[in-house]
């Protein structure tokens, strides 16, 4: 979707339905600095949701508490708040490690170009980052 992030080895999605568990659906997902983006599932359309990062504290460079797996895992009960509110059949889970050994790319700086990219095809932010 994001030409931005085809260089990154270490990525993945999976599928999040109603009633799953984040820790498990997530397994793969590891505890290394990236961003993820939340695509909806709904009555036969497909519309990017949400953006996220997690890893580095822009302030001081250094790692935060909460890398990939666990920011991902701590959207929980959002997602399932979601799921409840709307008509929404699943979630499809995108996540690319920006940071390691190959790549070391901020995962804000990274969030920021695809942000900047979405909004300049649709005018606007992600419906739920919107909201924040």
């Amino acid at each position: 979707m994001f030409d931005e992030l085809k260089k990154y080895g270490k990525k993945g999605h999976f599928i999040f339905l109603k009633g799953n568990n984040l820790v498990g659906v997530g397994k793969d997902v590891p505890e290394l600095p990236g961003v993820y983006y939340i695509i909806r599932l709904a009555n036969r359309n497909v519309d990017l949701v949400f953006m996220g990062k997690s890893g580095i504290k822009a302030s001081s460079g250094e790692k935060e508490d909460s890398l990939l797996k666990q920011s991902i895992n701590l959207k929980q009960e959002l997602l399932d708040v979601k799921m409840s509110e709307a008509n929404i059949d699943g979630l499809d889970i995108y996540w690319f490690v920006t940071m390691d050994q190959d790549h070391h790319d901020l995962p804000d700086y990274v969030l920021g170009l695809i942000m900047q990219n979405f909004y300049k095809v649709y005018g606007r932010f992600p419906e739920w980052n919107a909201e924040d």
